[in-house]
């Protein structure tokens, strides 16, 4: 079984039916875990959040694709959900979606938390009490998500 075959294929046949129905692919994941095959398909909605509706639906319909093609020949589960509340943020226009949310970014050197003020091609600045303006290059950023706020 060639997992990377299979997370193509299915990237191609998720895309299209998320793109029906309104919606954008975050992901698609195909792992073992504790014996179990997953393929996870993440769902966003770029103007607004996902609901039990949407992963339902998407979920329905793609069923009915990857068992008309049966694509998958080992036994898995199927699970559709969103990014979830503290989501990465992969690129620019993540950071621009969630200006004025709170993000926590990892850099080779440090970790900041802060909110998202300012984005650029280059940099993105976040703020906060203790340390004020933060300016973090793009290309420094290890990893960032969300941060849930209380």
């Amino acid at each position: 079984m060639n997992i990377a075959h299979i997370k193509k294929q299915v990237t191609k046949i998720a895309d299209k039916i998320v793109k029906e129905v309104g919606l954008e692919l975050f992901d698609v994941r195909f792992y073992n875990k504790s014996g179990r095959w997953i393929l996870e398909v993440i769902i966003d909605n770029p103007s607004g959040y996902i609901n039990h509706l949407d992963c339902e639906k998407v979920s329905r319909a793609l069923e009915v694709e990857l068992d008309n093609l049966d694509l998958i020949t080992k036994r898995y589960y199927l699970e559709v959900s969103s990014p979830g509340l503290d989501r990465p943020l992969r690129n620019k226009k993540d950071f621009e979606r969630f200006k004025n949310h709170l993000a926590k970014i990892k850099t080779n050197e440090k970790t900041y938390i802060g909110k998202i003020v300012d984005v650029n091609d280059e940099r993105v600045v976040l703020k906060n009490q203790k340390q004020g303006e933060i300016v973090v290059e793009f290309k420094n950023i290890k990893k960032a998500n969300l941060e849930i706020e209380f």
